[in-house]
């Protein structure tokens, strides 16, 4: 199919929810919009406002600030994961805990365990004791430094690891917007923390890729499933979506 650049934008625009102009209403257009998005990136900074607010402002009519945190953490109707930190569907958890285990292996999270593998073990520990922790819990003056974008000490490190391996969950967030963990079964359904089959979700997350970028070359498929994937196996995953018709190829003018 051959498309113009008016359509292309048009489209993007649209598929966003953001053309011809807000189409969703109130906290069930807000669930509409964080589903059609595919997901909400997350940021602490609040300048005018933050940007998750913003983004559902622009597409939601009567939006109220932190709708999408009473959806998250009161309704449990998403989760918080990822290393861009983003808000998605609490029914794809079961696809992302595939992700979870890849990612103790796949060269991201080993690091942290291999250089902070003490921390985990004692985290892990005080977590399932308490139920539920905060970094700022830990004492500076009691833990190890470290020098990374993720913390300034060890604790910071350790919680990192166990959230992005998925063995915690985000439970709810401070009011000063700082994560609160728990173990992962006190905050998902039993049923959401079992794992997909791998080859379905490879299928899916390559899919929510393209719908939540439009158009997609297929570039970073890779890091998108979190194993290596050759070229040729991206390629013959395009054509058989594309052979059953649940993608489309275009060309754009």
């Amino acid at each position: 199919m051959q498309i113009s650049r008016d359509v292309a934008r048009r489209f993007l625009l649209g598929r966003q929810g953001l053309w011809p102009g807000r189409r969703w209403r109130g906290l069930p257009g807000t669930e509409q919009a964080m589903r059609t998005m595919e997901h909400l990136q997350l940021d602490p900074l609040q300048i005018v406002a933050r940007a998750q607010d913003l983004a559902l402002q622009s597409r939601v009519i009567d939006y109220r600030r932190d709708d999408w945190a009473r959806l998250t953490y009161d309704k449990r109707r998403f989760f918080e994961w990822g290393g861009w930190l983003a808000v998605r569907p609490i029914d794809e958890l079961p696809y992302y805990r595939v992700l979870m285990r890849r990612e103790r292996t796949f060269g991201r999270m080993w690091p942290y365990m291999e250089a902070h593998g003490d921390a985990v073990a004692e985290v892990r520990e005080l977590l399932r004791e308490r139920g539920e922790l905060t970094n700022r819990e830990f004492a500076m003056a009691d833990r190890a430094r470290v020098d990374s974008y993720r913390g300034r000490k060890d604790s910071a490190l350790a919680l990192y690891y166990l959230w992005r391996t998925g063995e915690a969950m985000v439970k709810r967030r401070s009011p000063t917007f700082e994560r609160v963990y728990a173990p992962s079964e006190a905050v998902a359904p039993a049923a959401m923390l079992e794992e997909a089959r791998e080859a379905d979700a490879d299928d899916f997350l390559l899919m929510k890729a393209v719908a939540a970028a439009g158009f997609s070359r297929l570039n970073g498929a890779r890091w998108t499933i979190e194993r290596d994937i050759s070229a040729r196996e991206v390629t013959a995953w395009r054509e058989r979506t594309v052979d059953e018709g649940r993608l489309i190829e275009l060309e754009i003018d």
